[in-house]
């Protein structure tokens, strides 16, 4: 069971996994992979990351293999 995540550790994954920020609007931050084929919106205006929206970011990480191809 996911639980709550501070903020900076979430965008620490996103970043080590080679995702970019791209548009922001408010507190909100919009990531996109490498390929620029996924993309996940962040709320990292806030402190917390909630369970729900942190398990959909892990599944939005798995689910990009795009930093992991040798191209």
């Amino acid at each position: 069971m996911a639980t709550e995540q501070p903020t900076r550790k979430v965008v620490k994954e996103f970043c080590d996994a080679g995702w970019l920020p791209g548009r922001g609007d408010g507190s909100h931050t919009k990531w996109r992979c490498p390929a620029s084929i996924h993309s996940f919106t962040l709320p990292d205006g806030h402190k917390k990351i909630s369970p729900g929206v942190y398990r959909n970011a892990q599944k939005a990480l798995e689910a990009c293999r795009c930093a992991s191809k040798d191209t």
